[in-house]
């Protein structure tokens, strides 16, 4: 009786051994568990937003997906992996509210702004920056611009939805749940447009030419981030995070870019574009390229944090209105002023500094004497639109006029169509001695005193992060070799 118990306890413990050994063997090696057993996991959704995230075959797709799935590479490492809570595709709303309530840890490729800001954690590094974009119907550009009111569809609880009033006064919207909704009022014709961001917009431009094309027009630039629930550790996110800047470092965003051949309207998170004006010897134009002082500095500080700069050139007041609206990431070199700080976050370091001058012909000194003095109101003073300038300068009793560069105040001085013309000192000596009138002119300082010229930002979350980045990193390169190097090269004194 004794054996018999025995041999059942025997029994009873070998059943359970194999059970537990099967059940160790299924978690390991079954095919539908994309993280290891004891990995720290966090659950994301895909998104209704092609090519963002997209089914193909019932299996997960999209850009935002090859994303997550290079993350993962690095990520194992660190026994860390991002898996699908479920195959299911979701609005942006139903993303916002399952990330803030902990339904799922984290997603790739959400929108900014100050709302979700306060509810969710995000990385400071984005994945990939765009434009809002307007797709219409081909060959309705000129229609859907002259029409009285336009018939514009929304994504509903996309940033861009509160954007649209920003591009149409007379508009009527209509919302919808997902790109592909509105897409299909498009096609019927129950709408005139599709404002929405650049990624999903130009998906359906570049596939489909002879259905849609976009509608040229300056739009905000957005941002795409990995988002978290307020729940997940800080150390969690600064893992994700330095996987995510090594993709970029290693060019494998812009590869999965130009995979969807989505350049024109997709860049990746570690591309900046600035604005900037003719304004030698800190930032022109020559041969094609974009070249100066400042130019130099602000590629070679932000190259060795990681990003790459381009920029574009501007007149003074188109400059700062593109900044203004956002549509890119700063404006150089620029003074501030307290309207200006108003739209534009400055970095605490300047670029570098200029002394202001007055410029006028040496066979009109007299003229020059008598503006100083106030002696005569009637004088013409030329500065250039959209720039700032000393309050020296607005007290002189002359009258002063609007021009568009200073080519064309040097070339209205040496005519006399104008009596004196206001321009930072090295900017004036620059352009006048291309000119070949250097030798005819004569100049004043309109203050003894060295304005510090700055890279600004836009006035936004993003434009807070890298004001303070480039503050930081400028004030380490101007104690280097490298930035004397470059002030030589363009003759300014250091």
């Amino acid at each position: 009786m004794k054996d018999l118990k025995l041999s059942s306890i025997m029994y009873k413990f070998s059943w359970f051994a194999i059970c537990l050994k099967l059940s160790f063997w299924f978690f390991i090696l079954n095919p539908t568990l994309s993280e290891p057993l004891f990995a720290t996991v966090l659950y994301t959704y895909g998104q209704q937003a092609e090519p963002k995230y997209m089914l193909k075959d019932g299996k997960m797709a999209g850009i935002c997906d090859e994303i997550i799935q290079e993350l993962n590479k690095e990520l194992t490492k660190k026994d860390i992996s991002i898996s699908y809570r479920s195959s299911d595709l979701k609005t942006d709303s139903e993303i916002f509210s399952a990330l803030k309530d902990g339904k799922i840890q984290v997603f790739v490729g959400l929108e900014l702004d100050k709302e979700r800001y306060k509810e969710l954690k995000y990385v400071f590094t984005p994945i990939y920056s765009l434009k809002e974009t307007i797709l219409i119907r081909k060959g309705e550009s000129k229609q859907v611009i002259t029409k009285n009111t336009v018939t514009i569809g929304i994504v509903r609880g996309s940033p861009s939805s509160k954007d649209v009033a920003q591009v149409f006064r007379n508009y009527t919207f209509e919302e919808f749940g997902s790109i592909s909704e509105a897409i299909a009022s498009l096609d019927a014709k129950k709408i005139d447009a599709i404002y929405y961001d650049g990624i999903s917009v130009g998906f359906y431009a570049v596939n489909f030419p002879n259905k849609y094309e976009k509608l040229s027009i300056e739009t905000k630039k957005y941002y795409h981030y990995i988002a978290f629930n307020k729940n997940v550790s800080n150390e969690l996110i600064r893992s994700i995070e330095e996987a995510l800047r090594l993709l970029l470092e290693r060019g494998t965003i812009d590869k999965v870019i130009e995979r969807y051949k989505l350049q024109q309207y997709v860049l990746a998170g570690n591309v900046l574009e600035f604005v900037t004006i003719q304004w030698p010897p800190y930032e022109f134009s020559q041969n094609g390229d974009i070249i100066g002082s400042d130019v130099e500095i602000i590629r070679e500080v932000f190259k060795r944090l990681g990003y790459r700069s381009l920029f574009y050139m501007e007149i003074p007041s188109r400059a700062l209105q593109k900044v203004k609206s956002e549509a890119y990431d700063g404006v150089f070199s620029v003074w501030k002023s307290e309207d200006r700080e108003t739209f534009l976050n400055y970095s605490s370091e300047p670029i570098s500094s200029t002394l202001e001058a007055i410029w006028y012909l040496k066979s009109n000194a007299q003229k020059m004497g008598d503006i100083l003095h106030s002696a005569n109101t009637n004088y013409i003073c030329g500065y250039v639109n959209g720039c700032a300038y000393d309050e020296h300068f607005w007290q002189l009793k002359c009258k002063k006029i609007p021009l568009e560069s200073d080519e064309m105040g040097f070339k209205l001085l040496k005519a006399g169509r104008i009596d004196a013309f206001e321009t930072a000192y090295l900017t004036g000596k620059f352009v006048a001695t291309q000119m070949g009138i250097y030798n005819e002119l004569d100049f004043m300082y309109i203050s003894s005193q060295l304005r510090p010229q700055y890279l600004a930002f836009t006035k936004n979350i993003h434009g807070s992060y890298l004001a303070k980045m480039f503050s930081d990193g400028v004030k380490r390169f101007q104690g280097t070799n490298d930035y004397r190097k470059i002030l030589l090269r363009y003759g300014i004194e250091i």
